[in-house]
């Protein structure tokens, strides 16, 4: 159901589809956003992923019509949806920085628009899979900067709960700097390397289970690969362990699947909405955010002459970006580019190495006190004073919006 029907996992989705219907609001034409509101503690920057893998949604069809009955069934959502969800064709349009990208709180990741209707129904999606998939490659990407040129080998994917699932995790950790997995339908499937040791000794007294964890803090051979378990402290071992002198051929992360979601709020926001032909901030009283950013943005990376980054800007499309001499830098270029135009994706996912090799190559050029694995720097992302300007005028307006009751 999952795989055939992405579109019905989201119940509450369904239910504001259901009132833009009746709203008459669902064919008016919107602009969804998506951005980070916060990385987790001790987290420099954030290593974006699960976008690729999304555009993989416009090959098939999004909704099972034999499914949406039983929805409709369940949620209770109205026969105009049902009528609509059976026989959708999301002509979206979605602008998506690539895999492996280096981004920050702030700053729009993904920008999603077409019809209010599936428009805010595609946005929900791509916020689930973009919020997990990038948990798990930032973590990743953490302990490739632990291990300090050792590998870092996947370890959890191939425990995921469902096939899809495995493959989100598996990608994700190869975006963020996992070497290999241990997963071989995910290396076969994506391209991504196996490496694997057994862990079933046969020996004189009778098979045993080889031990190969960290805990005991022993030496091992420098080609075993040791493993650091099935907890959220991964990193602490590993930086441990080599404090103590332990040598591996590779570090088996089996706890990449747990990274804390909850712990990369996300926005998925409406920042534009289409009156009398032309793109229109949305009325004060319509979404849920206490602080609105409305306008449709883009994010500007700056780097020096050296390639180093020096600052993002926020800026609005039809804003004229600001020079790369009133930062201090050399050059400037867009983060986000074209990735579907009515519905259509205009070029196929990427490999997961290519995000891999983005995502290393891009963490070099950070300033190295933003690359602290505790207390790091702040990256400097501003907004633009067109931005700003836009998002006072909506916080006053949104602030003379009457309370709802109920």
């Amino acid at each position: 159901m999952q795989h055939h029907s992405p579109l019905l996992l989201d119940g509450r989705a369904l239910l504001d589809a259901d009132r833009l219907l009746a709203a008459k609001l669902a064919d008016r034409r919107a602009s969804f956003e998506l951005s980070f509101r916060a990385a987790p503690p001790h987290t420099g920057f954030l290593v974006i992923s699960g976008l690729e893998s999304s555009l993989e949604l416009f090959g098939r069809p999004l909704v099972d019509p034999a499914a949406v009955a039983a929805a409709q069934s369940l949620v209770g959502f109205s026969d105009a949806l049902a009528q609509r969800l059976a026989h959708l064709v999301p002509a979206i349009d979605l602008d998506a920085v690539p895999d492996g990208t280096i981004a920050f709180p702030g700053a729009p990741i993904a920008t999603v628009e077409g019809p209010f209707l599936e428009a805010s129904l595609l946005a929900s999606l791509l916020r689930a899979a973009a919020r997990r998939a990038t948990a798990i490659a930032t973590r990743t990407a953490r302990l490739h900067q632990a291990a300090a040129g050792d590998p870092v080998i996947d370890g959890s994917s191939a425990h995921a709960h469902g096939s899809e699932a495995s493959m989100l995790v598996a990608r994700a950790a190869y975006v963020g700097g996992a070497s290999a997995t241990t997963n071989v339908i995910a290396a076969m499937a994506l391209g991504v390397p196996f490496r694997a040791s057994p862990g079933l000794v046969l020996g004189p007294a009778g098979p045993s289970l080889e031990t190969t964890t960290v805990d005991g803090w022993g030496a091992l051979d420098t080609d075993d690969l040791a493993d650091l378990g099935a907890g959220d402290d991964e990193e602490a071992m590993m930086i441990e362990a080599k404090r103590r002198g332990r040598r591996a051929g590779g570090w088996i992360a089996r706890g990449l699947d747990d990274a804390e979601a909850r712990a990369l709020p996300m926005r998925c926001e409406l920042v534009a909405l289409e009156q009398g032909g032309a793109w229109a901030v949305p009325p004060a009283d319509l979404g849920d955010e206490a602080a609105p950013r409305p306008g449709r943005k883009m994010v500007v990376r700056y780097t020096d002459g050296a390639g180093r980054l020096v600052a993002d800007v926020v800026h609005l499309m039809a804003e004229r970006m600001r020079s790369p001499q009133d930062l201090g830098a050399a050059t400037l270029a867009p983060l986000s580019r074209p990735r579907v135009r009515q519905g259509r994706a205009l070029e196929r996912p990427e490999a997961p190495s290519l995000g891999r090799d983005r995502s290393i190559a891009a963490r070099a050029t950070l300033p190295e006190a933003v690359t602290y694995l505790r207390a790091p720097a702040t990256y400097r992302v501003e907004e633009s004073a067109a931005v700003v300007a836009q998002r006072e005028a909506a916080a006053k307006a949104r602030a003379r919006v009457p309370v709802r009751k109920g």
